[in-house]
């Protein structure tokens, strides 16, 4: 089967063809491209340079966050939108999985990931996970807002991704052929609310957990 990947969650965003597992082709995107045209030219580029037609492609694998809620809304909008004529499928996997799984893929030491990014105002989210089989991952608990103190200290088991670190549409791309259930075809928002600064318990964890847009 051949593949179209996206990976919007971040200023890094990406594009990724892959044929039976394997990466065919990949690119980067301009972040200021996300919500523009930009994100179909670079698509029809990558197309092009590997020889491939949009009608060749089986299905799309997205990265559906954390992060930028904009630029997800645009990927998975942009793979729908491609899908719907011929009923093709859209799968989805949350991006912090697709971080894990190239980070363990260099480094085998490591039974446990966590990835994580900016939640504003002195908070971050972040999520552990864990080998799963077929170089697949599986999430270690659910998705956490933290102060930001807490990266790197908190859950001392895992490997905490380093700063600025992206994931990439290849590594989405993976996962699907990796197998396991699609996720929601939506973003993953973990910031929480704009109106309100956030609260936090006597352990230090914060007391409005996740919140999605209006």
């Amino acid at each position: 089967m051949k593949l179209l990947a996206l990976e919007f969650s971040t200023e890094t965003a990406s594009l990724a063809l892959l044929e039976d597992g394997g990466v065919v082709a990949e690119s980067a995107v301009d972040a200021g491209h996300r919500r523009s045209q930009g994100l179909f030219d670079a698509a029809e580029s990558l197309l092009k340079g590997a020889g491939w037609k949009l009608a060749d492609v089986g299905a799309f694998a997205v990265g559906r966050g954390p992060g930028s809620y904009t630029g997800l809304r645009v990927s998975l909008t942009a793979a729908n939108g491609w899908a719907l004529p011929e009923g093709k499928p859209v799968w989805t996997v949350s991006s912090g999985a697709a971080l894990a799984a190239e980070i363990f893929a260099e480094r085998p030491e490591n039974a446990q990931v966590a990835a994580w990014g900016d939640a504003r105002r002195g908070t971050i989210w972040a999520g552990r996970f864990e080998r799963g089989g077929n170089g697949g991952v599986k999430p270690a608990g659910e998705w956490e807002l933290l102060p930001a103190e807490a990266r790197g200290a908190e859950w001392p088991a895992a490997h905490w991704a380093a700063p600025g670190r992206a994931p990439k549409a290849a590594w989405v791309g993976r996962l699907f052929f990796a197998g396991g259930a699609s996720e929601e075809v939506q973003p993953i928002y973990l910031h929480p609310a704009v109106i309100a600064a956030p609260r936090f318990d006597a352990e230090g964890k914060p007391l409005i957990q996740t919140e999605k847009p209006m």
